[in-house]
């Protein structure tokens, strides 16, 4: 009659690791789902906002953005351009970029633009642009010709000069480097 009651004490240790292992991979899995929801509520929050954040991967907007960072945009449907505008682009299908590309606006319909003035500046309306942003080698090293941004597109180009794929580039390789408004998908308002 004694031996029914005994219950040996390794069946009760392995039920026990049995109940914590399970309690360790609910709480796993509720962290990860936790994780997941929050992860996709970002998303939401941003989608419900009218935003969109993108991961930079080209050093075409260094110093002022530089690979690694992630950006948040405000869509747009309906873009105005302003010079200096830093945006998401849809590049024209014949610049042959893979996916959204991210520069600045440095010419808006009507303006007139050139590179470069006696000091490597680029010319605004015949006048040196102020390029803060363009760091310590802020002159264009790829000179252009005169070019006027006609009505419904702009003139974009990378903060860094030198390694940015911009109007600049595809004006020389293509005869027409501007980029159709409608293709301004979002603009950046803080970096």
């Amino acid at each position: 009659m004694s031996d029914s009651l005994r219950i040996p004490v390794n069946i009760v240790f392995r039920d026990r690791q049995a109940i914590m292992s399970a309690v360790t991979r609910a709480r796993t899995l509720a962290l990860v789902l936790l994780t997941a929801a929050l992860t996709a509520g970002c998303g939401l929050a941003y989608s419900i906002r009218g935003q969109r954040a993108f991961d930079v991967r080209s050093e075409s907007m260094a110093p002022t953005i530089q690979p690694g960072t992630r950006v948040v945009a405000d869509l747009v449907d309906h873009y105005t351009p302003r010079t200096g505008d830093i945006v998401v682009i849809q590049p024209p299908e014949k610049w042959g970029a893979n996916g959204p590309v991210l520069t600045r606006v440095i010419g808006i319909p009507g303006s007139t633009l050139k590179c470069c003035d006696a000091n490597g500046k680029v010319l605004l309306d015949d006048k040196p642009l102020l390029e803060p942003y363009t760091g310590l080698n802020g002159n264009a090293d790829r000179y252009f010709d005169a070019v006027t941004v006609p009505s419904g597109r702009v003139w974009v180009m990378g903060d860094n000069r030198e390694l940015a794929l911009d109007s600049r580039s595809y004006r020389r390789m293509l005869g027409d480097g501007t980029v159709p408004v409608e293709n301004v998908i979002g603009v950046v308002h803080s970096e």
